[in-house]
């Protein structure tokens, strides 16, 4: 936005202000909203009008009118202008009356000066008389309420224009008059400060429990709203002349992180929350750590990038077994549904303890698979922070393909994304097993249960167990993959042998390091490359793949066994 759109004088900011208490509140509502609304960038304090609400495609200015008595807004109160005198002038004989131009509608009016579409909205505690009633109809619902809006638009028009003689009609800097206040502005009645209160401190409980943190109601909410009072208050004082429009604003990138460290602060007060599958990245601790990460290998082809991760040597010995007992600190998460792990009472602790023994007993004989689907499971959860959907989901096709791992990954400034994870140890016939990897993900793709059996993944989710999110709408039945490009992303992990890798670090080369990159380089390409060759349409996809060299997968699966072995009877 130009700078120039910012009002070059204080009057209404430093100094009318410190009286706006209403307006304070108004603004740490809205304020407030951007935990919703991943669409709303900014919240403005007295730049242009005294709230302005920056969307990515849209501002909306809200004009906060607080004036004193108890009778209801009408047409005269809210667009007639005050006049003023002149003397006659050349063959004019008597005084000229002229508009002011200064109604709160002609204000609002000329607000629209930025690039975005205007938007307005009038925000009073004072209700509004019958004839100004249409504007409180949500603009969504205009088009039922058609018949009020003829005699509005006439009567604004008249006012706004009443003195203004031979002149245009009244209209914005960027050229749009009362016809294009009319179907952009809304009018939001809310009738005191301790309205506005509870609106915030509700938003602050619903947000906090959407993340997991149940907050005390009686106490944190208004500590909270007390702080974001004050951060809000010192931006609307801020003087216009002075300070910049960045100053003056509440950038959603700067509010969320500081929205939740205060929520996060209040709960670990408390240690009243809980949380299901945690965020906190002191709680996700990782199995493997990285050595080579490469986006830029595929400019052109989407987004496709590139992780080596590898184990810990311990005294010179390959830790297998820290590697393992790492590991299953992470099957509760991979077995057990989320009701199972959230029921900690101890009246189910043994149904639980029998619950997870069969599960892991099941799995026994099929450890390999286990092991490639925890590994993968907690990469993603350590990287992203994500929420897992705790079911393998077949796909009922003659090749049975499935999804092992399938992840929501919550997005703070945009739409929530949706990870569909592939695991594979694949030993020492690296070229052969690629070959498969990529005729099996090229079945799922191209089977229909893909486009329509999403409601697998819907009924497989338990959402009162999982931080809210907004991935229902990409799994809708109507919604095709093409659809949903951008907030897809298909992930690979990939473990095998390497024999630039030993048991026995003694044994390894000292560029070890070095050759392991170019091996993974190289299998990365050779996956990716495979993918495009047998589908174009892969080129499109998010892609990003994983790969684990280590010196031996048989004893990685031989101290998996053991360490279930130590802490369970399977049976």
């Amino acid at each position: 936005m130009d700078l120039k759109a910012m009002e070059q004088s204080d009057s209404g900011g430093v100094a009318a202000l410190k009286g706006f208490t209403y307006q304070n509140l108004a603004a740490a509502y809205y304020v407030l909203s951007m935990l919703r609304d991943k669409s709303l960038i900014s919240v403005r304090c007295e730049v242009v009008d005294d709230i302005d609400l920056v969307y990515d495609n849209r501002i909306e200015y809200v004009q906060v009118k607080t004036t004193d008595g108890d009778s209801k807004w009408c047409i005269k109160d809210f667009a007639e202008a005050t006049t003023k005198t002149i003397p006659p002038t050349g063959r004019q004989r008597v005084n000229q009356t002229i508009s002011q131009e200064d109604s709160i509608l002609h204000k609002s009016i000329q607000c629209d000066k930025d690039k975005l579409p205007g938007f307005f909205r009038m925000l009073t505690p004072r209700e509004v008389t019958d004839s100004l009633r249409y504007l409180k109809v949500p603009l969504s619902d205009r088009g039922e309420k058609i018949q009020g809006r003829g005699p509005l638009l006439k009567r604004l028009t008249a006012a706004v224009n009443r003195h203004r003689k031979k002149l245009p009609p009244f209209s914005s800097p960027n050229g749009n008059d009362t016809e294009y206040w009319l179907d952009h502005a809304e009018w939001t009645v809310i009738p005191n400060r301790e309205h506005l209160e509870l609106l915030c401190t509700k938003l602050i409980l619903q947000s906090a429990h959407q993340k997991g943190i149940y907050l005390c109601a009686n106490e944190d909410p208004e500590r909270i709203l007390a702080s974001l009072l004050k951060n809000v208050t010192d931006k609307g004082a801020t003087s216009r002349v002075l300070k910049t429009i960045a100053n003056k604003s509440y950038h959603r990138k700067d509010f969320i992180p500081w929205f939740n460290a205060e929520i996060e602060h209040y709960a670990n007060l408390s240690s009243s929350h809980v949380k299901v599958y945690s965020t906190s990245r002191a709680e996700l601790k990782a199995i493997l750590s990285s050595f080579f990460y490469d986006k830029e290998m595929y400019k052109l082809v989407g987004d496709k990038s590139c992780t080596g991760l590898h184990g810990q040597y311990h005294q010179r010995k390959y830790s297998y077994n820290i590697i393992a007992k790492n590991l299953h600190q992470w099957l509760p998460e991979v077995l057990l549904l989320p009701g199972e792990i959230a029921d900690n009472t101890p009246e189910n602790l043994t149904r639980k303890f029998s619950t997870f023994t069969k599960r892991y007993s099941k799995n026994a004989d099929f450890i390999s698979n286990l092991v490639s689907k925890a590994l993968l499971h907690s990469t993603i959860r350590t990287e992203y922070k994500s929420q897992p959907i705790a079911a393998v989901l077949h796909i009922d096709d003659a090749q049975k393909t499935c999804f092992d791992n399938v992840h929501i990954v919550l997005e703070e400034h945009i739409p929530d994304k949706l990870i569909m994870g592939f695991s594979e140890l694949i030993g020492t016939d690296i070229e052969e097993s690629l070959a498969e990897i990529v005729t099996n993900f090229d079945d799922l793709i191209e089977s229909e249960a893909f486009s329509s059996q999403k409601e697998k993944i819907l009924s497989a989710k338990d959402d009162s167990y999982l931080l809210e999110h907004d991935i229902d709408e990409i799994l809708a039945p109507n919604k095709s993959l093409d659809d949903s490009l951008d907030r897809l992303q298909f992930v690979f992990f990939i473990g095998y042998e390497s024999n630039h890798l030993k048991c026995n670090k003694k044994e390894m080369e000292e560029t070890y390091l070095e050759e392991l990159e170019g091996e993974v380089i190289h299998q990365f390409k050779a996956l990716i490359d495979q993918l495009i060759l047998k589908n174009d349409f892969c080129e499109d996809l998010h892609i990003e793949v994983y790969l684990y060299p280590i010196p031996s997968l048989a004893s990685l699966i031989s101290a998996v066994q053991k360490q279930g072995e130590s802490q369970w009877t399977l049976t």
